[in-house]
Parts: C-alpha cells; structure tokens; sequence
C-alpha cells in the first residue's frame, strides 16, 4: 500500500472513532465545517498553514498552534478590489495600486468583452466593453488603457467590416468554465467573482483563483483551487498536495471560502 492509500484508508477509518475526536471537532465549530475527512501529512507547507486556520488537525491535534494566528488566512485581494479597480485604475499613473489590469492579465483572465474599432483608411481607434449587461465607451484613460492592454495580450475572437469600411474586433471575456470546466459556458469569470461566497462557491474560487495565480496565497496555485472546486462541487477525486488530503465535498468547499478576503 502506497502512502497516499494509507492516508485515505486512515482517514476513512477516522470518521468511525467516537470520543477521541470529539475536542478536536468541536473547536473547529466555529468555521462552520461539516464533518470533514482530513489528514495532515508529514510535510507541513503554506496550504496547510491555510487549512490550520479552518479544518485541519482534526485528527492530527495541532489546533492550538494557529487558533489564534489567522495571518495566513484569506491572503490577496478583496474580490471588490479585484472588480472595482480594473477599469478605474489607470496603470499609467497608479502603477503601485493593486490588483489592476495588468494582474488580471498576469493571471490570463480576461475580465470583459472589448470591441476595438477604426473607420476605413484611418488609426482612429474606439473602445468599448461588455459590464454588467450593458456596452461601456471607453473615455477615461483608466478605461481606454485597459483596453488596449486587454487587445495587446488576448486573442481575438471576430473580426467584422460593415459596408462603409469600418473594421471592428472583439476580443471574448474569459469564462468561468473555460477555467474550471464548469458550469455556464457563457458566465464570464468577471460576473462568477460577484457572487457571493457564502451561496455561491463559484464566488470564492474565482477570488480564489485571481490571487492564487498571483503568487498571493503562499504555496497555493491556480491548479489547486480548480481541484478543490471540483470536489467542492461533484465530489471529484480526492485533493492531496504533500500537506494535506481532503476527500469531502463539504470540507473542499469551506477551504475556498476560508481563503477569501474580507
């Protein structure tokens, strides 16, 4: 038996053992956990320090180490900063202030639909984008930089010449599913970052995923917030990361809403 089959057999087997767990799951009530199935490995990296913040040490009893350390919890950008800034920042002259276009690049997500146009034999360019249901001229500076970054480092997706010559391109938002290969293929990951967490998980792993791809949460990658979305929602194979394994639908979920910010 290798060790990650061992792990998975101890942790099953612990949800059978009564009063032995009993004072580490009661101090973990206040995150609010369902009956997770967790088992801290040998190696003790950030994720782990996340996981300590909520769920972990059921069975390994280390709770006191972080019960008062939440430091390493809900790392990164607020989803409002995230949502907020990335037409109003303009990066030419509040380069310091983040997360700006340029981190939504940075992590390859495109947060609108942008159309870029110019009317025959001339380089005047206009922009516009598709928010909240409704076409944004672009005006500001803050806005027009965007979207000429958003043009400079996506694909694009149409091109289209009406009859008096003028020339039209789009480039296509990033998609919630495109990521995690899930849910409405047409619910741009923009619109998924303005759920809320607490009824909708899709709130918490794109926040999750913006600031994982960024480096922000320590040891945690894009990779690993797709996977525990995954068994958060349909119980997908089993997370293990050299830290930790998690092979509870509910448990998956807790640590993605566990890791946004306030």
């Amino acid at each position: 038996m290798n060790r990650i089959d061992e792990q998975k057999r101890t942790a099953e087997e612990s949800q059978n053992v009564g009063r032995s767990l009993d004072k580490s799951r009661r101090s973990f009530a206040k995150a609010g956990v369902i009956a997770p199935v967790l088992m801290t490995l040998t190696s003790k990296t950030a994720l782990g320090s996340v996981y300590q913040c909520t769920i972990s040490g059921v069975q390994s009893g280390n709770v006191s180490s972080h019960s008062e350390d939440m430091s390493v919890c809900r790392a990164g950008h607020t989803a409002l900063a995230w949502s907020g800034n990335v037409d109003t920042v303009d990066v030419n002259t509040q380069s310091g202030t983040h997360p700006n276009i340029n981190d939504w690049i940075t992590a390859r997500i495109n947060p609108f639909l942008v159309s870029k146009s110019w009317p025959k034999n001339t380089t005047n360019y206009t922009y516009k984008y598709y928010k909240s249901n409704s076409w944004v001229n672009a005006s500001t500076s803050a806005q027009i930089k965007m979207c000429q970054l958003i043009v400079s480092n996506f694909p694009k997706t149409g091109t289209n010449v009406d009859s008096s010559g003028k020339t039209t391109e789009t480039y296509s938002a990033t998609t919630f599913s495109s990521v995690f290969g899930s849910a409405s293929a047409t619910t741009t990951f923009f619109e998924t970052l303005l759920y809320s967490p607490s009824v909708d998980i899709r709130g918490a792993a794109s926040v999750d995923y913006l600031n994982a791809s960024l480096g922000l949460i320590p040891d945690v990658s894009g990779e690993d917030i797709k996977k525990l979305y995954l068994l958060g929602i349909n119980s997908a194979n089993t997370f293990y990361d050299g830290s930790l394994l998690v092979s509870n639908s509910e448990a998956a979920k807790e640590l993605l809403r566990s890791l946004v910010p306030l």
